[in-house]
């Protein structure tokens, strides 16, 4: 069976770089985690920009794979809003090893305890139990029994 060669991701596929840039500062103090392993200073992917090429991943429907998210990073648009550099693929598919995921845990513990108090939203009609989905670089912690709408 034939394969479909890949679709070339173009600068108008990417939306929401705009949204990026509070992220960005939050993602800033990542950048030295898992660069003691690198003796050679010679490192081209910082887990700051891993992060945010997984976050533009999650927010673009065009980039279905690490594939998309090298693509991307080879973007004019994308390099100049997220100050990334070209990423290979594979420091891509290497970073989870390489990048401890404790660190953005710590600033995921910080976003939570920002958010206001509400009524946890009505998802009666759902019906179902919502997961969600590839937690395989975090381990998932406690849910806060204070917060409504958590089992």
């Amino acid at each position: 069976m034939a394969q479909h060669p890949a679709q070339k991701i173009k600068e108008s596929d990417i939306l929401g770089l705009k949204h990026f840039a509070r992220v960005k500062a939050l993602l800033d103090d990542l950048h030295r985690v898992g660069c003691h392993r690198d003796k050679a200073s010679n490192r081209s992917l910082h887990f700051n920009e891993y992060c945010l090429g997984v976050l533009l991943f999650l927010f673009n429907p065009t980039l279905t794979s690490l594939r998309g998210i090298q693509q991307a990073s080879q973007l004019r648009n994308v390099r100049k809003k997220l100050c990334l550099k070209r990423a290979s693929l594979g420091s891509l598919s290497e970073s989870t090893s390489v990048f401890d995921p404790a660190p953005l845990k710590e600033i995921a513990n910080q976003l939570a305890a920002q958010v206001p108090v509400g009524n946890g939203g009505d998802f009666s009609q759902i019906n179902q139990t919502l997961t969600a989905v590839d937690g395989s670089v975090l381990t998932p912690w406690p849910r806060s029994p204070s917060l409504p709408g958590c089992h």
